[in-house]
């Protein structure tokens, strides 16, 4: 359930700013696990030192939860220890949807000067997007297929471009999506309800793809994605998987063809790229490719703040032509 309340918002701290929010988006993959309530967080409790999740009396969560993680605003005030931003700055914090916040002033990032700023919405994302290509690591020529063309899968697609993929196929059951991964540099688009494996094989001369990166969150298509990785292979699995998995099969071609399945998550990086990589660079990266990529067709609903119960509901239930949904406010 959704409600809009009214809550009471603090002057900034002495290291803190307050934020009017412009745009806020919402995540149709973490956010959605929350939403329905099949995030783990809402059951356990992860243990820092462990890094274990376990039942606990008190759960990590509870109702009423504000959530939300992409948040791009103007600054209002900042406390007496800020030196950046700058009142009037126009930035993105990983803060709630809420038409104004306060936040740490070294956890807002500038949205880049220059740009629609609700393209800064997707910075969460484009951090997300860029971290699986780092896990996945394709080289010049590969043959790298994306599973899920929601928002962080078209990100994927024209990120894979720029590595140097030989070869980009798309995968997904929407129509619009598969058009709009051809846009993003898809060379194939195929739809999951076809033998998506063996239509790879195809196009491969039996070898099958080199990365699978699966981002649409359904334990089907990780099984598929284990099917369509040729021998050796990776599977980076960028999803927040929720619910069982009784149809992943690990007896046939995860047994026989030696894939490597990689969880790709974003408060890390993949450490095989050694100590140079670091999640503040690929933020820096990220500020670029902001500027870079073609984000405008990525946004296809938008909602006031006050009409969040019909936002939520839209994403949930897959509104025609939905990728990226946003909530606007009333400065």
């Amino acid at each position: 359930m959704v409600e809009v309340r009214e809550v009471a918002v603090p002057t900034p701290g002495r290291d803190e700013v307050q934020i009017e929010t412009m745009f806020s988006g919402i995540s149709a993959g973490t956010e959605m696990n929350v939403y329905r309530g099949r995030a783990p967080q809402w059951e356990l409790r992860r243990d820092p030192s462990t890094k274990l999740f376990a039942r606990a009396a008190v759960p990590e969560w509870s109702y009423p939860l504000p959530y939300g993680y992409a948040n791009v605003g103007r600054v209002l005030a900042v406390g007496d220890d800020v030196s950046s931003p700058s009142v009037g700055d126009v930035v993105f914090s990983y803060t709630p949807h809420q038409s104004v916040v306060v936040v740490a002033a070294v956890g807002t990032i500038p949205v880049p000067k220059g740009i629609d700023p609700k393209h800064g919405v997707l910075n969460a994302n484009l951090n997300t997007a860029l971290n699986g290509v780092l896990d996945a690591r394709p080289s010049l020529g590969d043959v790298v297929v994306i599973s899920g063309l929601g928002v962080i899968g078209l990100l994927v697609t024209q990120l894979a471009r720029r590595a140097g993929a030989g070869l980009v196929v798309g995968v997904d059951r929407i129509d619009s999506r598969r058009a709009l991964a051809m846009r993003s540099g898809a060379h194939i688009v195929i739809d999951p309800g076809e033998p998506v494996a063996e239509q790879v094989r195809a196009l491969t001369n039996n070898r099958g793809a080199d990365v699978v990166i699966e981002v649409s969150g359904a334990s089907a298509a990780l099984n598929e994605a284990i099917r369509t990785v040729g021998f050796g292979g990776r599977v980076v699995a960028m999803s927040w998987y929720a619910g069982t998995f009784e149809n992943l099969s690990l007896a046939g071609e995860f047994h026989h063809n030696r894939p490597r399945i990689i969880s790709s998550q974003v408060g890390a990086v993949n450490p095989d790229l050694g100590p140079l990589w670091d999640t503040s660079r690929r933020q820096q990266l990220v500020t670029e490719l902001l500027t870079q990529l073609d984000l405008a067709p990525l946004f296809t609903h938008e909602f006031p703040i006050s009409r969040a119960r019909e936002a939520y509901a839209a994403v949930d239930h897959g509104a025609d032509g939905l990728v990226q949904c946003v909530f606007t406010y009333d400065t």
